[in-house]
């Protein structure tokens, strides 16, 4: 199975934002829900 280098380049370059967006995604996500909680009134989260 070989693939045109215009394909396998566009692959890569949605591979590495996958890889870069999911976890920034995920950690804004967890530190939005800790703030909100955090505001009401739950402080120590996840310890």
């Amino acid at each position: 199975m070989d693939l045109e280098p215009r394909i396998l380049t566009a692959f890569l370059i949605i591979g590495v934002m996958a890889v870069v967006c999911i976890p920034t995604a995920l950690l804004t996500l967890r530190r939005r829900h800790r703030n909100k909680l955090r505001r009401r009134g739950i402080k120590r989260y996840g310890h």
